[in-house]
């Protein structure tokens, strides 16, 4: 039997609010979150090139002050796939991860190839629509994409019974 391949390709998008949610949950997961700190402020820093990163601007209550956390691409890709795993968001354990910086957020794309058994032999070279069916064959003329087998097909199915008439 041949082998059959699916090639899957997802784009999933995280807009900058759930970025910030995603990196809040591994921080916290990790122990790094400060306590009772809240987000006042995010972006999105693209100046670099690949040195691409998300800032978030943090305030901390105790002190009172707001410092700047900056994220490489490395820990977004680490906190899209750690998030989507906590929410049960599916992504194939052996697909290619990569993301994408956009206006408004980071794309996390997925390219998966699964290979599955065949239900059928290696298909040929004939262009489809181009056998001729065995009821236009000229007698006695062999065809390959139709070979005979001497399987026997079923009867016409019976006529329908005549029901009676309702006597309600």
């Amino acid at each position: 039997m041949a082998n059959t391949l699916i090639h899957e390709n997802r784009r999933l998008q995280f807009p900058l609010d759930t970025l910030v949610d995603a990196l809040i949950e591994l921080e916290d997961k990790q122990g790094h979150w400060p306590s009772k700190a809240t987000v006042v402020g995010a972006s999105i820093d693209n100046s670099g090139g690949d040195d691409a990163c998300v800032v978030l601007s943090v305030h901390r209550p105790e002190s009172g002050e707001v410092s700047e956390r900056r994220y490489s691409l490395s820990m977004l890709a680490a906190a899209m796939v750690n998030y989507c795993v906590t929410m049960r968001v599916p992504i194939p354990r052996n697909s290619t991860k990569t993301i994408q910086i956009l206006a408004d957020g980071v794309a996390l794309m997925l390219e998966n190839t699964v290979i599955l058994q065949s239900r059928h032999e290696e298909l040929s070279t004939l262009p489809a629509g181009s056998v001729t069916p065995a009821a236009n064959r000229i007698e006695g003329e062999a065809s390959a994409a139709a070979p005979e087998t001497d399987t026997e097909h079923p009867e016409d199915p019976p006529p329908p019974a005549e029901t009676p008439p309702d006597t309600a």
